[in-house]
């Protein structure tokens, strides 16, 4: 099928309203604080450069701007706004950030090829990141194709074939490696089609692709459009955690300014897990100010489908157990044995990343012990 030229699908994703302000690869800072260069006293701020999308982990930092704990702590926010991970990476690799989340597939990469370091979760996102296709698809006649996977539609005869609209290098794209493994296919046996996610919702919504491949919060739409959910991260049996992460730089020069972004990170983590009606007004605000609106079941879905970790339950998630490997080094190493066997990373790759000490929990060590002075 046909795909139309990018600058159609931008033109049709502005008229839809789903295309970000930023722009791709654009840099964007975002709430009242952005500008400040001192705090309440009047002593200088310092400042740190935070990367984000427009998803839920973006919140934590937001919501410390817009409360003003930012300026507290002595920091000045430089809040950055990228479309997906592959261009927040390519501004990682200009240090043109020090702190920030994106999904594990992109943290992945990052680890990989410029040294980033996974220092916390934040958040756990195999639900949201998923599989969507139109209500008279042929695909949903077939459920439970698989026994160990009773949640997904389709089956190899449905899907073969078809043309899957997707952001490649993702945790989105994952999801699909998950989803056609289940079902006895690979990606040879469709068209993937790259897309940044306002593209992809554009392009399904003018009739282009069969499946389209979708994360929180375009799928909430989705679901409001009538779409239907074939298939999830979490349908098909793989954990996707979106990961906050330190540039190499960061964390191995100033990792005591790491700690204190991250501590204020930790601290807006707390707060979404102990008021999220309130932290779901303060997310609608931020989704409004990147050309987003969702309505309150979106929002509250958002804090439904996407379990958060505080400090104490994050400093569990990093431990090893009895000298092995960690809960999340297990999740990643999950991660890079698809990608390996996709042929998009090499064993020595996949090694360098599990092995080199990229995923640690020393900056959240440094928070705890800091939350625990109060």
């Amino acid at each position: 099928m046909k795909i139309p030229k990018v600058g159609v699908l931008v033109i049709t994703a502005l008229v839809l309203g789903f295309i970000m302000v930023a722009g791709c690869g654009g840099n964007k800072s975002s709430g009242s604080n952005a500008s400040s260069t001192s705090g309440n006293s009047g002593t200088q701020l310092e400042t740190i450069a935070v990367s984000h999308q427009p998803c839920l982990h973006a919140l934590p930092t937001y919501m410390a701007m817009q409360k003003g704990w930012d300026k507290e702590a002595g920091l000045k926010i430089d809040f950055q706004f990228y479309p997906s991970g592959p261009p927040q990476n390519e501004a990682l690799a200009s240090n043109k950030w020090e702190v920030g989340a994106e999904g594990a597939v992109p943290a992945m990469l990052a680890a990989i090829r410029y040294g980033a370091y996974i220092i916390a979760i934040s958040n756990d996102e195999s639900e949201t990141n998923d599989l969507w296709v139109r209500p008279d698809s042929p695909i949903l006649k077939v459920k439970g194709y698989n026994p160990k996977y009773p949640e997904i539609y389709g089956s190899p005869d449905t899907l073969k074939g078809k043309t899957i609209l997707l952001t490649t290098a993702s945790t989105g794209h994952y999801a699909v490696i998950a989803t056609l493994r289940a079902l006895g296919l690979d990606e040879k046996d469709v068209k993937l089609v790259h897309m940044e996610q306002s593209q992809a919702m554009a392009a399904f919504e003018a009739g282009q692709g069969d499946v389209v491949q979708l994360w929180a919060p375009y799928d909430y739409i989705a679901q409001s459009k009538g779409w239907v959910k074939i298939s999830s991260g979490l349908r098909a049996g793989v954990k996707i955690p979106g990961v906050v992460l330190a540039s190499k730089k960061a964390f191995e020069e100033n990792p005591e300014k790491v700690a204190k972004w991250l501590k204020l990170y930790m601290k807006g983590i707390q707060e979404m897990k102990s008021n999220p009606t309130e932290s779901a007004k303060i997310l609608d605000a931020y989704y409004k100010e990147h050309g987003l609106t969702l309505d309150q079941k979106a929002l509250s879905q958002e804090f439904t489908l996407r379990p958060l970790f505080n400090t104490k339950e994050q400093l569990a998630l990093f431990s090893k157990k009895d000298g092995g490997t960690s809960e999340v080094e297990n999740w990643m190493a999950g991660l890079a044995d698809f990608f390996v066997a996709q042929g998009r990373i090499t064993e020595a790759e996949k090694d360098k990343f599990l092995k080199g000490g990229y995923i640690t929990d020393k900056i959240l060590k440094l928070v705890a012990n800091e939350e625990n002075k109060k």
